[in-house]
């Protein structure tokens, strides 16, 4: 497979750490005037802020893949599944695909070529939300938490993070029944945890843990993946 097939970029901004003037100054300068106007759609605050990071987020990491676009020229749309599309641009993004997702904290975007498809998802899951995702969970399922020493609360950020992640690598977002994700393998790894899945053996997510929101990385199960090849700027 060429080698710009299997190129990604991934951008992560921190919501937490921008003023109101600052991501409203990014807003001006880099989304579309559609997105400018969906934005405008939101009545709360919270909710247009994650909105427009997340666009932020996506013109970074497609700058960081094209260097010389235009992100005001290039609209972040949605498909029928609510999956994010890139419309406009220059030719050169043909082939090429988003994936986004905001927390509380954190807005992340990822850009790849849809000839390797992967999918991202940044969350960090309240109490309440805890006994939900856990519930029903099969007992092989809970057998693999227990080995690999989670507690429940980071037992519920693995799985959300890891089904939603694959979720939108398989385009379906969460209309599927949850025992569609159930994993065949929770693996602890120098970086975090490894997720493999029953269903899904042709897919494995990476997931980082941390104190803000937990990271889920999904992509084809045979696809190498060096952590130290990343580049942080």
């Amino acid at each position: 497979m060429p080698a710009d097939i299997l190129q990604a970029t991934l951008a992560v901004i921190d919501i937490e750490c921008l003023e109101d003037a600052s991501w409203a100054e990014m807003a001006t300068a880099q989304l579309h005037p559609a997105e400018m106007t969906r934005s405008e759609t939101f009545r709360h605050d919270r909710r247009r802020k994650s909105f427009v990071c997340g666009r932020i987020a996506a013109k970074a990491a497609l700058a960081a893949y094209f260097p010389n676009i235009d992100p005001k020229k290039i609209e972040i749309g949605s498909g029928v599944f609510d999956q994010p599309l890139i419309i406009g641009g220059a030719e050169n993004l043909q082939g090429i695909s988003i994936s986004l997702s905001h927390s509380d904290c954190f807005a992340v975007a990822l850009a790849f070529h849809r000839a390797h498809p992967l999918g991202i998802d940044v969350d960090l899951p309240t109490a309440k939300d805890v006994p939900v995702i856990l519930d029903g969970l099969q007992p092989s399922t809970q057998k693999m938490i227990c080995m690999a020493g989670l507690d429940d609360q980071e037992a519920a950020c693995l799985l959300w993070v890891a089904r939603e992640s694959l979720a939108k690598t398989l385009t379906t977002g969460m209309m599927t029944p949850l025992d569609l994700y159930v994993p065949s393998m929770i693996e602890r790894t120098a970086i975090g945890f490894e997720v493999r899945y029953a269903n899904f053996a042709q897919y494995r997510t990476i997931i980082w843990p941390g104190a803000r929101g937990w990271l889920g990385l999904t992509l084809p199960d045979q696809t190498e993946f060096d952590p130290a090849s990343l580049v942080w700027y």
